[in-house]
């Protein structure tokens, strides 16, 4: 499906964003509010955009560890009940398909180093289900990016790593609000104040208290660039010397390289990963060249993981 640059720029700026109203995103996107009333309505229609979720920091309910684990399956017949049973795990935050080296990837959060190796255990000892291959990652920096190929002004970088250990308590209406912004952040107060059944100003304060103690970050478009015609792709590598030189020199590339959607450093290899969007092979190369010219030498063991963006995603797994 074809965007104009004004319907471009809007998915960009929504891609990354909080809960502004559509007057103000008009005025930080030099567009009318006409125009982004009629842009916003025709990303949601059109499926281009499936929904709104909130960026949540982990470690305010208790998660401290964050994963990511790639999959192949003994037996592809069994991908259907394999992923069911990934959903209905507390620890699971998405998944999404991949075609290759790997069946699937996915975004796992836990409590404690000790709750992530029962997890790992039991997955990979179902006998009904069995793994032939997995590649466990454990980052100590994971941060997800603005939709840079469109509009990159003013937009936040995301950290996926829990940021503190700082468990927040929460009452029953917290809990019910975070749910109900879980489904759709942009979901107006006075809805969320009717489903929880307390006032508007009420919910107000919940919601800003939310952003204040950091247990939300912000929010972003679930985007399906499918349908604009890009490809998504995982590069995976080693680093020889992850020098703190080095790591700024990836960390910097990453942020400016317009197509990086996500970038990984883990301490064991492969100990770097950069998700990028391509509409051709030819980009996807360009990309694997410019990672190679930067790191020159100090590089080896690259993979390339054509991938599908998260088929399911339930940012609150573990939240009743």
């Amino acid at each position: 499906m074809e965007l104009n640059e004004k319907e471009k720029k809007l998915l960009a700026y929504l891609y990354h964003s909080d809960r502004e109203p559509l007057t103000k995103i008009a005025r930080k996107t030099n567009l009318t509010r006409m125009q982004v009333e009629y842009a916003f309505k025709k990303l949601i229609k059109e499926g281009i955009v499936e929904k709104f979720i909130p960026m949540f920091n982990y470690g305010a309910f208790g998660y401290h560890v964050y994963a990511l684990l790639f999959i192949k399956l003994e037996k592809y017949s069994s991908f259907g009940s394999f992923t069911k049973r990934l959903e209905q795990s507390n620890s699971c935050i998405s998944w999404g398909e991949c075609f290759g080296k790997y069946d699937l990837y996915t975004n796992l959060i836990f409590k404690s180093e000790e709750e992530m190796s029962n997890f790992l255990s039991g997955l990979t000892n179902k006998k009904d289900e069995p793994i032939l291959d997995y590649l466990f990652i454990k980052p100590y920096i994971a941060e997800f990016h603005p939709l840079k190929l469109f509009y990159e002004k003013h937009k936040p970088i995301f950290s996926i790593i829990p940021s503190t250990t700082i468990e927040i308590k929460l009452d029953k209406k917290d809990r019910e609000i975070l749910k109900i912004l879980e489904k759709d952040s942009r979901i107006s107060i006075v809805e969320i104040s009717k489903k929880v059944e307390i006032s508007a100003e009420l919910t107000l304060y919940k919601i800003k208290k939310f952003y204040k103690e950091k247990i939300i970050f912000g929010s972003r478009a679930m985007v399906k660039m499918k349908k604009l015609g890009y490809n998504y792709s995982m590069l995976l590598f080693s680093v020889k010397n992850l020098s703190n030189e080095t790591k700024e020199k990836i960390i910097n590339f990453a942020r400016k390289e317009k197509s990086v959607n996500a970038l990984v450093l883990s301490l064991f290899n492969p100990n770097c990963l950069i998700q990028i969007f391509h509409e051709t092979e030819d980009e996807l190369k360009g990309e694997v060249r410019k990672i190679k010219e930067l790191l020159k030498d100090e590089i080896f063991d690259l993979d390339i993981i054509l991938a599908q963006e998260e088929d399911k995603v339930n940012t609150l797994p573990f939240l009743e």
